[in-house]
């Protein structure tokens, strides 16, 4: 666990970037043949992102 100054502006940067990832996984979704792989990953990356949850920052 790391303790940082702002945990709330960190959390919001981590949700951020999982918002890219699900953004990157949707995009391969349709470009790719695996599109159930990659589908899977964008729903994942996406329901992390909603539900906040990052188990390294300390609140």
């Amino acid at each position: 666990m790391f303790q940082v100054k702002d945990p709330e502006k960190t959390l919001k940067a981590i949700a951020f970037f999982r918002y890219a990832l699900a953004a990157l996984f949707l995009l391969l979704t349709l470009l790719r043949p695996e599109k159930l792989l990659f589908g899977g990953l964008a729903l994942l990356a996406f329901l992390m992102a909603r539900s906040g949850y990052c188990p390294l920052v300390r609140r």
